[in-house]
């Protein structure tokens, strides 16, 4: 029996251990040494102070487009270069191809500008257009087509007068009517 009893202590002693005695006193470690600050930079050398520096010129604007010549045909004594929409309006309804009220559609796309508007003498219909350079050029991408190119596809349908040089065009068109168109033309424009 005395096997039993010796086997016995030594269970209790084991759960005794790992249960709740208290465990063994750690011995204390030496703090480790705090790290060495970092040596101090060699200050960067400060630059000289300047002499007032002038200040710079402004970058230089883009070249303006070239003048165009002025057209030398005119409505209403104005070129048909630089007349304005309100004007040209009011120079074909005093020639009597124009109502009273007139919706005026105008506009500028790339580097051409047009002005449109509709035309009607008793039972004649149709529409007036003006197409030049512009004098403000838009920021869009596209552009419209040229005065020249628009002259060429329309001339087959009504009166079309082209300024090559001024790069300016007026497509007169009278529903099914060109050779009344041509008459409209005529006795709006001075050539």
């Amino acid at each position: 029996m005395r096997k039993s009893s010796v086997g016995w202590v030594l269970g209790i002693g084991f759960l005794l251990s790992a249960c709740g005695a208290p465990p063994p006193p750690e011995t204390a470690k030496a703090p480790e040494p705090a790290p060495a600050p970092p040596a101090p930079k060699p200050e960067a050398p400060k630059p000289e102070p300047k002499a007032e520096e002038p200040p710079k010129a402004p970058a230089p604007e883009p070249p303006a487009a070239p003048e165009l010549p002025k057209s030398s045909a005119t409505i209403g004594g104005v070129s048909i270069s630089e007349i304005d929409a309100k004007t040209l309006v009011a120079a074909v309804q005093k020639a009597g191809w124009a109502p009273e009220e007139v919706e005026i559609n105008q506009g500028t796309v790339g580097k051409f500008e047009n002005i449109e508007f509709g035309l009607m003498k008793g039972n004649d219909k149709g529409t007036f257009e003006l197409v030049r350079r512009a004098r403000t050029p838009s920021g869009a991408s596209g552009s419209m087509m040229s005065p020249k190119d628009q002259a060429k596809m329309r001339e087959d349908k009504g009166a079309v007068f082209l300024d090559e040089k001024a790069e300016v065009a007026i497509i007169l068109v009278i529903e099914g009517k060109p050779a009344v168109a041509k008459k409209a033309l005529d006795a709006i424009l001075k050539k």
